[in-house]
């Protein structure tokens, strides 16, 4: 996964100082960590963003024929020409089927530093063929409120002591907070608001989001609530923060078509 060995060397001076007010993008980036490893075709709208160099940066979920919805984050300073979507598959950039990329459309009001508005869509050269390994996520259409059980997956660490991504697509279960209480818990961070298009789960420690898999899809009931934006590397008793899907829900469509 692209530049998770130094992203793990960042945790540890975020652990230290959670205080420190000039956090970086890179070092809130998101994946999964205690989760348990997915079976063949029981996450078929994951994506697996890759560099041309079959290097897996972020994660995204399919919702239609064309398209992924993703972190806007994942596509700062990056090219379509150097993206390939990967499908279909639950080994790290192994199997599966490869899309190559022809657009990104990051959302127009992203602000890279408090990672406001951090969604984006990827369009993909041609059709993706669906199956029972692929198949889009439904959008979800309404507010998500607290206390509801959704689910996380992803590629990434399994463990801050082993700078190595998983080798198996990874998931966990969670239960999302409401943001007034995902609010008080970052109330002494500065930079890291929580907004009305957030959306927050929080889990026992050691079991969570960490670093470099961002973009990758939370699940409640078989709708697509949110996209993995941002949070306290790692699983460290902080809640994680996610782009509610359903905030964005007349941009995706004014621009897919797909509802």
């Amino acid at each position: 996964m692209n530049r998770l060995v130094a992203l793990v060397v960042l945790c540890v001076s975020v652990l230290a100082s959670a205080e420190d007010t000039s956090l970086r993008t890179s070092e809130w980036q998101g994946r999964i960590i205690g989760g348990m490893n997915a079976a063949a075709g029981q996450f078929p709208y994951q994506v697996s963003l890759a560099s041309s160099a079959y290097l897996h940066f972020c994660g995204g979920a399919i919702i239609g024929d064309y398209w992924i919805l993703t972190a806007g984050h994942c596509l700062i300073n990056r090219k379509p020409v150097d993206v390939i979507a990967i499908v279909g598959g639950v080994r790290n950039v192994h199997g599966g089927f490869n899309y190559d990329v022809q657009q990104f459309i990051v959302h127009p009001n992203f602000n890279e530093w408090t990672q406001d508005n951090d969604i984006a869509i990827v369009r993909t050269s041609w059709a993706m063929h669906f199956n029972t390994a692929v198949f889009p996520v439904k959008m979800a259409r309404t507010y998500t409120p607290a206390n509801k059980a959704v689910l996380a997956s992803g590629w990434g660490l399994t463990s801050l002591n082993v700078p190595k991504p998983a080798d198996v697509l990874q998931f966990v279960a969670l239960r999302t907070i409401s943001n007034q209480e995902c609010s008080q818990r970052f109330e002494n961070l500065q930079n890291r608001i929580v907004t009305p298009s957030n959306l927050c789960t929080y889990s026992r420690t050691a079991q969570g989001t960490c670093m470099g898999d961002s973009g990758g899809p939370l699940v409640n009931d078989g709708e697509l609530v949110g996209l993995v934006s941002w949070g306290i590397p790692c699983a460290v008793g902080y809640p994680d923060v996610y782009v509610r899907v359903s905030s964005f829900r007349a941009w995706i469509t004014a621009i897919t078509g797909v509802f």
